[in-house]
């Protein structure tokens, strides 16, 4: 149960991080609230302000994602939540009401005040969807595609299963659609499985997390990777520099193989 609201938690900050309508969202209610008086919709207000509370709130939140199965993410939740009627119920009620009696007759001000509204409802897009854009790091993929290149050239022609960093990954099959992984975007991207319910084998998170772990941080045994690596047939493993000796020597004897150094990895071909 704690992973559960650990989770829910985290998905309300992954929802809010990389969009605003959230914030604009609770804006509104907190505004609607204030002139409750004023509103003539109060049902609307009052439902819309309950599921909203239900949605954020991790216990309320963890009962909504198991109502919906596993087969949807957190941000799905909030398709109960009429977030952009009632953004907009706000905005018209601003302009309409407050507005006219703030400034009556400056119609000067009133007009900026409106455009200014406006602005701020563009900055608030996005509605927490994050977007890849793989073309837009150009460094990034080139380094990539260097380092794909003399793999490539290493293999010397034989079939590639490549177990390697996130910063690889992401680019493999941009650069060769021909190259196997033992994982893709997928694993750290849960929208492209949005409507599959085929899942990877546990072991594999585990490996992506191992890779992805910065110096230090506890995770799966090093032994316990090899010996995942290898059952999911795995011949080439890029290992960052960064990782301990000890795991260097670890991968090299489990491996039977000696780790050769490719640009800002360690590379083992088994």
């Amino acid at each position: 149960m704690a992973e559960l609201l650990k989770n829910a938690w985290l998905g309300w900050l992954s929802f809010t991080q990389t969009g605003k309508m959230a914030g604009a969202l609770l804006i509104s209610l907190l505004f609607l609230w204030i002139y409750y008086k004023r509103v003539k919709q109060k049902e609307f207000l009052i439902y819309t302000t309950a599921v909203t509370l239900l949605c954020i709130l991790p216990v309320t939140a963890v009962l909504l994602q198991m109502y919906q199965t596993n087969f949807y993410d957190y941000k799905w939740i909030w398709s109960i939540v009429p977030m952009t009627a009632m953004t907009g119920f706000a905005a018209a009620l601003f302009m309409t009401e407050f507005l006219q009696k703030l400034w009556a007759g400056n119609r000067k001000r009133q007009i900026a005040a409106a455009v200014l509204l406006v602005v701020a409802l563009v900055f608030c897009s996005g509605m927490g969807a994050e977007t890849w854009d793989g073309y837009g790091k150009q460094p990034e993929r080139q380094r990539a595609e260097s380092l794909l290149a003399n793999l490539q050239e290493r293999m010397q022609g034989r079939e590639i299963c490549l177990w390697a960093p996130r910063s690889v990954v992401e680019y493999a099959r941009v650069y060769d659609a021909g190259l196997q992984l033992l994982y893709g975007r997928d694993i750290w991207d849960s929208d492209l499985t949005a409507y599959s319910y085929d899942k990877y084998p546990g072991g594999f998170y585990d490996l992506y997390q191992w890779m992805e772990a910065d110096v230090g941080e506890e995770t799966v045994p090093d032994s316990y990777c090899v010996e995942t690596a290898m059952s999911a047939g795995v011949n080439c493993i890029l290992v960052p520099v960064d990782k301990p000796e000890e795991t260097i020597d670890c991968f090299q004897e489990m491996l039977g193989v000696q780790a050769e150094k490719l640009e800002e990895y360690y590379l083992f071909i088994r």
